[in-house]
């Protein structure tokens, strides 16, 4: 324990260097760090810490203490909450600083917006979440009550994604620059008992219903599930199997004519995980790699987890041997961004902590 505070605590940095050439070089000239961030103060539950995407210059958002948060280097930053809202999350951020995601309180949930600095979030009208945002400002999300996605422009929902008969319960993820949107669905054929979730795929500049992604596997054990979608079109995800235990990390290049492509995941967690971001231009996606109904120490603890954009994934460096770690957002930069504990929680030993791994591909 001794020597795991003393390795926690050199890494509690007050600020993280950030440039433009961090990760562009050479693996041998860039030693990757993992440094745990400034947290708010509250309660320490799971799933209440994490970096979820990051703006321009030191710019990070995420959550902290189950609340929507941001920081500027390593210095956390509260977003302030309408009255009787007590939890929720800042799930990205564009290079302008709008800042979008989700709130809870006394009537439910709902989506918002807001800038560092402004006195209030500003409520998206009629959405429960927003996903994400691109740099020209549109930003998407939706309602889980009324099964409906939208996109917003400001404070004004400018359009809803349809979707073709037998889509429903629709969730979508991201956006590129190109307005391409991301999702899924559960979905059903009409002839069957059998359903499943599929992914879609919103090309930017139509107005059509969302398209599937391939293959589209309506059975009992099949669900895709794509989570991010960068400026080139790939799109990044997961294949899960409740019956085999499974999930696989997967990705979908445009214009999504062919099968999603399951990429070689971690040995020590049999190839089992998911791709949670990719990089808006290098194609450097991350994730975690887990098994999704493991549970520790029959399974192995979930670990954080890089891919290049070829190749195999590689593993990152939690914050101690037995603190399980996910990553949830990557730049250009190969900076990534999640969460990780600093002691095994299933020994309620571990807490939770925001974490960026600088120089990540090294």
């Amino acid at each position: 324990m001794a020597a795991t505070a003393l390795a926690l605590g050199a890494l509690l940095t007050p600020a993280l260097p950030a440039t433009a050439a961090e990760g562009a070089g050479p693996a041998s000239r860039c030693t990757p760090a993992v440094h745990a961030l400034d947290r708010l103060p509250g309660a320490r539950a799971w799933g209440s810490e994490s970096v979820n995407d990051f703006g321009a210059g030191g710019l990070s958002v995420g959550r902290s203490a189950g609340l929507p948060a941001y920081w500027t280097g390593s210095t956390v930053h509260r977003v302030p909450l309408p009255s009787g809202y007590d939890s929720g999350s800042v799930a990205a951020v564009n290079h302008r600083g709008l800042m979008v995601g989700s709130i809870q309180g006394p009537v439910g949930a709902a989506a918002f917006s807001y800038r560092a600095g402004a006195p209030a979030v500003r409520i998206l009208p009629g959405g429960t979440y927003a996903a994400d945002v691109n740099d020209l400002g549109t930003v998407v999300g939706g309602n889980d009550s009324s099964d409906t996605a939208y996109l917003w422009t400001g404070a004004t929902l400018t359009r809803t994604l349809t979707v073709t008969p037998g889509h429903t319960r629709v969730r979508v993820r991201g956006i590129n620059s190109r307005g391409t949107v991301i999702g899924y669905s559960w979905y059903w054929d009409g002839s069957s008992e059998v359903s499943g979730s599929v992914g879609l795929v919103w090309p930017g500049g139509t107005t059509g219903p969302g398209r599937d992604l391939k293959p589209v596997e309506i059975n009992t054990d099949t669900d895709w599930y794509p989570s991010a979608i960068d400026n080139h079109g790939r799109v990044v995800g997961a294949r899960t199997s409740s019956h085999q235990d499974l999930s696989a990390e997967t990705y979908w290049d445009a214009p999504y004519a062919k099968d999603g492509v399951r990429i070689p995941g971690l040995p020590a967690h049999e190839g089992k995980g998911r791709l949670n971001d990719i990089s808006p231009s290098s194609g450097v996606a991350v994730g975690t790699a887990m098994f999704p109904y493991g549970i520790p120490p029959i399974t192995p603890i979930d670990q954080a987890q890089i891919w290049p954009g070829s190749g195999p994934l590689r593993a990152l460096p939690g914050l101690a041997p037995d603190g399980p770690a996910g990553a949830e957002a990557v730049n250009d930069q190969a900076r990534a961004g999640g969460w990780a504990y600093d002691g095994d929680p299933y020994e309620g030993a571990g807490a939770p902590h925001p974490v960026i791994w600088t120089c990540a591909l090294g």
